[in-house]
């Protein structure tokens, strides 16, 4: 019970911090850009001025169009709950704080992404949702094998007992295998956070808004609200299993956890700021062979023992 409480504390508190993180970014962004930009609060503000707002949705549009978002953000706080942050040394949580269980809730995500897109009428929206789907592709492969290398390694999928092998030297990057799969695991974070060139197809130079476009009101607040929690997720997948260095106080490792996350979540706005997107058969299929490679090589030198 104190478990599931630790659990629920954790998304409560990110689901509450995140937007500051994201305020800031943008305000970053805007100073590389030699721009004024606005304060750190105002992705509170842009969501809570959405809630205000009513609900309108397309006439041709279905269930799936109108429960996506409340999908969306139950799978990004169901991801967030899985990662080890505040319960870090209850081993007996494998059964939910398993790596399997990220891969198939962060699938389930991007299907529901996928088909809201197609159910919303919008053929811009339906052809942003369809690069998304293009993004799983590159992107997934290269992750299992990563994870995959973890797995063999520590020799269990539980996320608690892998963050403890690595704290306590068991595995690490003095391991050749898993020093290499951080790498190409680096590369999936840096994308599934969508950040250019690898951000949402929602730009309005190139897809009318794309996923996003037939959401609007309480609905597309939800859905920023998510995509935020995604990406702070995926940051703290990685941070869980290469960087998990934290304190056993709970309230102490989930501040920690926040502060290494937010550093993550800004710092990639170095990135994103200098860059256009990716065309999705060129340029991208040769970032994601790249990443494909480097994850093949991890997977090989722990095949010979490396």
């Amino acid at each position: 019970m104190q478990t599931i409480l630790l659990m629920i504390l954790q998304v409560v508190v990110i689901v509450l911090v995140a937007p500051l993180f994201d305020g800031m970014a943008r305000k970053l962004r805007a100073k590389l850009q030699s721009k004024q930009g606005s304060d750190i609060f105002q992705t509170y503000r842009d969501i809570i001025k959405l809630f205000k707002r009513g609900r309108t949705v397309p006439e041709c549009s279905h269930w799936v169009f109108r429960w996506a978002p409340f999908f969306l953000f139950a799978t990004s706080a169901a991801i967030l709950a899985a990662i080890p942050i505040t319960y870090n040394q209850n081993m007996g949580y494998g059964a939910y704080s398993d790596i399997f269980v990220i891969i198939y809730l962060e699938a389930l995500l991007r299907f529901v992404f996928g088909a809201a897109s197609m159910d919303s009428g919008n053929p811009f929206a339906a052809t942003g949702g369809g690069r998304e789907q293009m993004l799983g592709v590159y992107v997934e492969p290269v992750m299992i094998m990563c994870l995959i290398v973890v797995m063999l390694a520590a020799g269990t999928s539980n996320l608690v007992t892998i963050q403890e092998l690595v704290k306590t030297g068991a595995i690490g990057y003095q391991i050749p295998s898993f020093a290499v799969a951080s790498i190409a695991f680096l590369w999936c974070m840096y994308v599934e956070t969508g950040r250019k060139p690898f951000d949402l197809a929602e730009a309005e130079q190139e897809l009318q808004e794309g996923l996003l476009g037939e959401y609007a009101g309480s609905d597309l607040g939800l859905v920023q609200a998510a995509l935020i929690l995604k990406q702070f997720a995926m940051i703290g997948l990685f941070l869980t299993i290469f960087e998990p260095w934290n304190f056993n106080n709970p309230i102490l490792a989930l501040i920690i956890f926040v502060l290494k996350a937010g550093v993550f979540y800004v710092a990639a706005v170095f990135i994103d700021n200098f860059g256009p997107r990716f065309r999705m058969t060129s340029s991208m299929r040769k970032n994601a062979l790249a990443a494909l490679a480097i994850s093949f090589i991890a997977l090989t030198l722990y095949i010979v023992g490396a």
